[in-house]
């Protein structure tokens, strides 16, 4: 098993952070392993609701379909996979600071199989993944004008 967390300072308030990460609409956007993320339940989002996200993780396609087990905007959204190559956690909390929003992403997932042999290396890869998303996030949400 591993778990990390990624933080970020974003210059703009918390409700524009949270909204843009997440928006299953926005996430190939900022995440760039994401081919493409939909809501497989009725709008709106909200505990319950079910989202599939396909994505290309070291050079494989995979698929993951998620259940979003908190959602407290502006604050905290929280999923945890329903399918995918191994369980995962992830969460997300937003809180307001003198610059705007700062961004705590936090992900758990326990490889098994043939993973479990290579751990450290996804581990590596889904860390990196998720810090080079949030500076990405960072420069979309910065350079869109203010509502």
């Amino acid at each position: 098993m591993f778990a990390f967390e990624e933080r970020i300072e974003i210059a703009r308030d918390p409700q524009a952070v949270f909204a843009f990460l997440t928006s299953p609409e926005q996430r190939p956007r900022w995440d760039r392993s994401v081919v493409s993320e939909r809501l497989l339940s009725p709008e709106p989002v909200q505990v319950g609701s079910r989202v599939r996200t396909r994505m290309r993780v070291m050079g494989r396609a995979v698929e993951f379909d998620w259940l979003v087990t908190e959602l407290a905007p502006p604050t905290a959204m929280a999923a945890r996979s329903l399918s995918g190559t191994m369980p995962t956690r992830l969460r997300f909390s937003f809180a307001a600071t003198d610059v705007g929003c700062r961004v705590i992403a936090s992900i758990g997932a326990e490889p098994g199989g043939m993973l479990r042999v290579v751990e450290p290396i996804v581990a590596e890869a889904a860390r990196s993944t998720l810090a080079s998303g949030l500076a990405r996030a960072r420069t979309l949400l910065e350079a869109e004008p203010e509502a």
